[in-house]
């Protein structure tokens, strides 16, 4: 009769051990076919020792990194870079955010030196050139002065040429006419690869990004 009993409570924690080990494989699936944060976060709280604990954390840590990549990438700002640089540094987009924190910074300093050089003239530098004489070069700089829209920066050509058959796809209207030009150049991650286009005026370079950044599109203006 003792020998009856415990098989039974052996019999019925086998049960409730396989009945457990069922649920988690369910869950697991349901996880992995949502494949959300909340679905692997869900998991984690239900089933915190699973075998598969590690894979669901692995997952939510690369979801958590394309949503943050997503609303970086829609805000479009250094900081938000920076931001997103801090707290995913070993993700997937993490250089093509540094890329763009570097481009955001080449920008500035182009700006900043445009912004100097077309700075309003004093009136003892007024007095010795007269404004006839400081006109003409700025009428030819405007003449010989390109506008660009930049839409991202790249570690090889390939990436770059790649994301313009995606835009071209994405955005048939604002780019049908327009054609890539792919410009390499130093940075301190090493060679990048500047995906722009040629446009007809500044105001045509703001029109493009304004349109562009409604869809979160990295767009940036830029003169050569």
């Amino acid at each position: 009769m003792r020998n009856t009993g415990i098989y039974l409570i052996a019999t019925a924690l086998g049960a409730l051990a396989l009945s457990a080990c069922s649920r988690e494989s369910a869950d697991w699936k349901s996880a992995t076919t949502a494949d959300t944060t909340e679905a692997y976060q869900q998991f984690l709280q239900q089933h915190p020792n699973s075998s598969n604990s590690a894979a669901a954390r692995a997952h939510l840590k690369a979801l958590t990194a394309d949503r943050d990549w997503q609303a970086a990438a829609a805000a479009d700002t250094r900081s938000a870079y920076e931001q997103f640089v801090a707290q995913h540094a070993d993700s997937k987009w993490a250089q093509e955010a540094r890329i763009r924190i570097e481009n955001f910074a080449q920008t500035g300093s182009a700006t900043t030196t445009k912004a100097a050089t077309s700075a309003t003239p004093s009136p003892a530098a007024i007095a010795a050139n007269p404004p006839t004489k400081i006109r003409a070069p700025t009428q030819v700089a405007a003449v010989t002065r390109s506008n660009f829209v930049q839409l991202g920066a790249f570690s090889t050509k390939e990436r770059a040429q790649s994301e313009w058959k995606q835009l071209s796809l994405r955005f048939p209207t604002e780019l049908k006419s327009l054609k890539p030009d792919y410009v390499a150049g130093p940075s301190k991650h090493g060679t990048v690869y500047r995906l722009r286009v040629a446009v007809s005026s500044a105001s045509a370079a703001k029109g493009l990004c304004t349109a562009l950044k409604k869809h979160s599109q990295l767009c940036v203006p830029v003169t050569a």
